[in-house]
């Protein structure tokens, strides 16, 4: 819990810095999103319908490459190339900025040379992993859909739906320090992957929790967005503030536990 808070705050104080990185890849994610068939599963699973639920809507709602329309394709795959080149330079800031207190944008790009490779391999495997999650996830929904009785297949959806989560949610977690040990050691992966683990143990569980708590509500307010505003233009923007905020608060997370758990001494500020 204390590290989302410190960066929520880092964030606030920071906003203006760190957005230019966060924003451009959340549009594109944001118009790769499939409004249509997220708003049709709400509407059948509102109406006691999910019997009419079918699996590539299912996958088309979850998916970041849904391969549903040619929109979703192009931008999910342009989304996913800025936002290897745009963490990659977030991070440098972050790490600028915590290392001696400067928040310039001054050698970030030089440092992209460095951050490039190792950040395109960590976001390549968690939208690997995502992607096959979202598969599976689609899969066991699908399969409960065609259970006939309503009072066996909404709470069997519910469970899947909430151990797939947790099941994500452990899996990502596993890898959570892994680019920051990459990139301020310069360790190799699996020995950046090894020792990030090891920093990772004594608070796993917490943290956790915390990112489960923060991807339900994500979840929960991308679903309100669609329904309370079901307009393309409308969606586009609210989705992107989401995105934009949740793309932040994972890399200036990552990097606050690193740095707290790895005691390395920040230079930006000394508390928040």
């Amino acid at each position: 819990m204390k590290y989302t808070i410190q960066s929520g705050k880092y964030i606030f104080k920071n906003f203006i810095y760190i957005l230019p990185f966060a924003i451009i890849p959340a549009f594109f994610f944001s118009i790769s999103t499939d409004e249509k068939a997220l708003i049709s599963v709400l509407q059948k699973l509102a109406t006691e319908n999910i019997a009419q639920w079918e699996f590539n809507e299912l996958f088309r709602a979850i998916s970041v490459l849904n391969f549903g329309s040619w929109k979703s394709v192009v931008f999910g795959i342009l989304g996913s190339i800025l936002i290897i080149i745009c963490v990659a330079l977030m991070m440098a800031l972050i790490e600028k900025h915590f290392r001696i207190g400067k928040r310039t944008y001054t050698g970030l790009f030089s440092k992209l040379n460095d951050n490039l490779i190792s950040t395109a391999g960590y976001v390549f495997l968690i939208l690997v992993i995502y992607e096959i999650w979202a598969l599976l996830l689609s899969a066991f929904l699908f399969a409960v859909s065609r259970i006939p009785y309503i009072v066996i297949a909404y709470p069997a959806a519910a469970a899947f739906f909430i151990i797939m989560h947790v099941v994500l949610i452990y899996i990502i977690g596993a890898l959570y320090l892994w680019l920051s040990c990459m990139q301020l050691t310069g360790f190799k992966a699996l020995e950046a992957l090894q020792y990030s683990y090891q920093l990772l143990s004594p608070l796993k569980i917490k943290l956790l929790i915390m990112q489960l708590i923060t991807l339900f509500v994500a979840e929960f307010l991308i679903c309100l967005c669609v329904v309370i505003a079901p307009n393309f233009v409308f969606v586009t923007i609210l989705t992107t503030v989401l995105y934009t905020f949740m793309i932040m608060l994972y890399c200036v997370r990552m990097q606050v536990a690193y740095f707290d758990r790895d005691n390395i001494e920040r230079a930006d500020e000394k508390k928040y």
